[in-house]
């Protein structure tokens, strides 16, 4: 019994100290990682997840024949595409939950800071935003497609009074989306038909609106840009299913 050493405290100074120190510091902050036991619930339940089906239709296959182990992973493959679009939904759900404007931050906007939120309103429905430079006048658009390939050339108006800039709103001249983003060839005519839109914080005068309906081209006006920035989709607000 004398040979075995007796348990006691490590003294302070000791490298076996120094260590328990750090260790103590490092799960403070959060950056020790988790521990195995943490970790083997969901390993697990991995495991579970991907290993019972597989035995499942290998049993079926042995005790039944193909077209039962056939069916079943038939079943599988349906059950997981489902759940793969619900997170899809869920997700999209949330992005338009988290990327809202109110009118107010519209209005004291500059045109530059207008055009960002425009961008990230259309990235938000998937769309893909790009600023292109369409004249010697330093106006600026933007352009992009939608996860179909559907082309967009989005203008910009604002209202009378916004951003702190009086007089009367200058009219918008879209550009040609053949020059969408990578997309240096010649314009493609298969496909739905362009996006032409122009996003104003203020209203259209019926002038513009009668113009606007001639030209295929979509209008969205103060009242459909709050419904827009607070969460509505772009393609439900301007009925764009229906319309393709």
């Amino acid at each position: 019994m004398s040979d075995v050493w007796p348990l006691r405290r490590s003294p302070e100074g000791t490298r076996r100290a120094w260590r328990q120190r750090e260790e103590l510091q490092v799960i403070l902050r959060g950056e020790y990682g988790p521990r195995w036991w943490e970790v083997a619930p969901a390993f697990l339940a991995a495991l579970v997840a991907l290993g019972l089906p597989m035995f499942t239709i290998g049993w079926l296959w042995v005790r039944l024949g193909w077209w039962a182990a056939l069916l079943a992973g038939a079943v599988l493959a349906y059950g997981v595409r489902a759940v793969v679009l619900r997170r899809r939904e869920v997700a999209a759900r949330n992005r338009r939950r988290a990327v809202r404007f109110t009118l107010d931050q519209v209005d004291a906007a500059d045109d530059r800071e207008f055009r960002r939120i425009v961008g990230r309103l259309l990235r938000r429905d998937g769309w893909t935003a790009k600023g292109v430079l369409v004249n010697d006048r330093g106006t600026v658009h933007l352009v992009g497609n939608d996860p179909g390939g559907r082309r967009m050339g989005c203008a910009f108006e604002r209202g009378i009074a916004a951003a702190g800039q009086d007089g009367p709103r200058s009219a918008a001249t879209l550009r040609p989306v053949s020059a969408a983003p990578d997309d240096d060839g010649p314009e493609e005519t298969e496909g739905p038909a362009p996006l032409l839109l122009i996003v104003s914080s203020g209203s259209f005068a019926r002038e513009r609106v009668v113009w606007a309906a001639r030209n295929n081209v979509r209008l969205v006006d103060r009242g459909q840009l709050r419904r827009w920035a607070a969460g509505e989709s772009l393609r439900v607000l301007l009925d764009l299913d229906r319309a393709d």
